[in-house]
């Protein structure tokens, strides 16, 4: 079995090392890492299409671009390994990849790539930042991979696959549930800063609390001190609105020869 690890926290953050290792511990296993040079949480799945990609090689045998999770899986991918893996790892992530966060993180957005690319694969994050129990997680991390190419679903088909690992002792971990992802409220304000030169500086503010964590939810799932298994897709498309808007608003009527005039 041949895996990319890749993450957003940058190719020495200790979740990375951590997840190699673990996953190099599994049996006829090969485990590559390319990640990013430096930290690139919340880079979603962002590209860099206007400047150039290197690749390094640390003292450690991990590669890492100057670049973003997205563009580390894709170069991966698409002209620097010699082999297809089998599967791509992102992760683990210093923090919660919940609810919203999803659509943010880039833990998950290298994940992403490789589903677009046709790999199956996986994201993982630890709840709480600060790597308590990461120890846990990574070995949480290999055992469910070890499950899935024992029930034959890596190589089977792309799939994508977002985990939540509560920060607890491995003995007080709970069993692992499939759930779907919650909702945040949005996000605080931002924070307004002067610099040393006297002009106004913006800081993004921190996510929303849960706004949705029921039963069922990943945010509720963690809470009980369960692994929260989450599947994932990428079709955007509000199907369930999609009559409505063709109903309520028959673009047949639509005159693209006069723009800008009311009905």
């Amino acid at each position: 079995m041949k895996i990319l690890v890749s993450n957003d926290d940058g190719y020495l953050a200790p979740g990375i090392v951590a997840l190699a290792e673990a996953l190099a511990a599994l049996p006829d296993t090969q485990v590559q890492v390319i990640a990013p040079e430096y930290n690139n949480s919340a880079k979603s799945n962002a590209l860099t299409l206007h400047a150039p990609l290197y690749v390094f090689e640390s003292h450690n045998g991990f590669r890492y671009i100057n670049g973003t999770p997205a563009d580390c899986v894709h170069v991966a991918l698409t002209g620097l390994l010699d082999e297809r893996p089998d599967l791509v790892v992102s992760g683990i992530n210093n923090g919660a990849n919940m609810g919203d966060d999803t659509i943010y993180s880039g833990t998950v957005g290298a994940a992403m790539e490789g589903y677009l690319m046709g790999v199956p694969a996986i994201a993982f994050s630890l709840v709480e930042k600060d790597w308590a129990h990461l120890d846990a997680a990574a070995i949480t991390a290999a055992r469910l991979v070890a499950l899935l190419r024992t029930r034959g679903q890596i190589g089977a088909r792309p799939w994508l696959l977002n985990v939540n690992i509560p920060n607890l002792p491995l003995a007080s971990l709970q069993t692992a549930r499939w759930c779907r992802l919650g909702r945040r409220h949005a996000a605080k304000n931002v924070i307004r800063q002067q610099n040393p030169q006297g002009r106004t500086m913006y800081w993004i503010g921190p996510s929303g609390k849960a706004a949705d964590a029921r039963e069922g939810t990943d945010f509720h799932t963690v809470a009980q001190g369960h692994v929260a298994v989450t599947p994932l897709q990428i079709d955007l498309t509000d199907h369930n609105g999609l009559p409505d808007w063709r109903q309520a608003m028959p673009l047949a009527e639509l005159d693209l020869n006069h723009l800008g005039e009311s009905a």
